[in-house]
């Protein structure tokens, strides 16, 4: 759900990490040597209850989309715009696939035609993929009553109950209403959790027949499936990590430091989530992951009594200051490519625009991009 075609809006991602990074600075320390799965930690990971309250700020804005629209498909979709087909277009598709619920899915995002959405809830209550996008719908919707929301992010949870995503979109939506408790309870549920799924290669597979069979060429498939892209999820999980830098700073504030680190240990989980869910496809998925741990750690405060910048990391012997170079150079590298992105795929062949988007299925956005660098210097 997060592709290329974000990167007109990586700018706003990544500023949002700066302002983490203020929020969070002398309120974070090392997370613990110990293993992940250890009870030790999973106690370090608690903040305490009851959660000081936090005052409600606005969501932070987003940033600016071009107005402009190029007539290149290519260009259309690297530039933040999208295809849609008709409900008559996608009929057939769907009948093709007895209505799955991958099927279905995929006619919602290509049409944004409510009914496709509500009759795979019907057909697939239990289906997760289809809880998620009901639940970033209800979220992003001004129209969406508590009672909604609450309730479609229930369904999520109860249809991927390993799946922490949903208890971090469940915590942004307790943040929201003002529930920091329900909040933090949420949080300290998704520390515990094994996987942080988004159903991505799911979505863009399916999208990707969807345009096939409605009689596009293999390239503008690929390219239209690879580059459709949802802002919802990322939204709320950027308003999240505010929330957490936030309520963090109130922990410090009520004198619980012990509950200030863990918050910001679980903003430095979640950001190693966000970048790392396998296979690490998109690129707007490593940055802005990579954006919210490195805010994270970087607040840590030399100032404060007992920081250690060189304090162990993990159990492999790597040191906090080892991490944070780690990330600020994956950073930088992945700010170029960013950089570098429009250009090169606006100047591939139709043959290799099927190559990069099925290389960044199998290997990964950076991967492809790598590549595609690659072939440009070559000629």
């Amino acid at each position: 759900m997060k592709t290329t075609a974000a990167i007109v809006l990586i700018a706003g991602l990544v500023v949002a990490g700066g302002v983490l990074h203020e929020r969070a600075r002398r309120a974070t320390s090392p997370p613990p040597p110990e293993r992940a799965d250890s009870s030790s930690v999973r106690r370090l990971l608690q903040p305490r209850l009851p959660a000081p309250h936090l005052r409600l700020a606005p969501p932070p804005a987003e940033p600016p989309r071009e107005d402009s629209e190029p007539t290149h498909l290519l260009a259309r979709l690297l530039n933040g715009g999208s295809l849609k087909l008709s409900r008559e277009q996608i009929e057939p598709y769907l009948q093709d696939n007895r209505r799955s619920a991958g099927s279905l899915l995929a006619g919602f995002r290509i049409t944004a035609d409510p009914t496709l959405l509500q009759e795979v809830l019907e057909r697939y209550p239990n289906d997760p993929r289809a809880n998620l996008v009901a639940s970033l719908g209800a979220l992003q919707s001004t129209e969406s009553s508590p009672e909604e929301r609450r309730q479609r992010l229930e369904a999520f949870k109860q249809s991927a109950p390993d799946n922490a995503l949903a208890n971090y979109l469940s915590a942004q939506d307790y943040f929201k209403a003002g529930q920091t408790d329900q909040a933090v309870q949420e949080l300290n549920a998704a520390s515990g959790q094994t996987k942080f799924q988004d159903y991505s290669l799911e979505f863009v597979q399916n999208v990707e027949e969807a345009f096939r069979a409605a009689g596009y060429s293999e390239a503008q498939a690929k390219a239209a499936a690879g580059l459709e892209w949802s802002q919802a999820q990322a939204v709320q999980l950027r308003s999240l990590c505010h929330n957490l830098a936030d309520l963090a700073s109130a922990y410090r504030q009520a004198g619980d430091e012990a509950s200030a680190q863990a918050t910001l240990r679980i903003g430095v989980i979640l950001g190693r989530q966000i970048a790392e869910q396998p296979p690490q496809q998109y690129l707007a998925n490593n940055m802005f992951g990579l954006s919210i741990e490195i805010a994270m750690l970087a607040g840590m405060d030399a100032a404060r009594p007992g920081f250690d910048p060189a304090g162990p990391y993990d159990n492999a012997g790597h040191t906090v200051q080892n991490r944070l170079d780690e990330l600020q150079q994956r950073a930088a590298t992945q700010r170029l490519l960013q950089r570098q992105a429009q250009d090169l795929l606006q100047g591939l062949s139709e043959q290799e625009v099927i190559s990069f988007f099925d290389r960044t299925r199998t290997l990964g956005e950076v991967e492809a991009l790598q590549w595609a660098l690659n072939r440009r210097g070559n000629r």
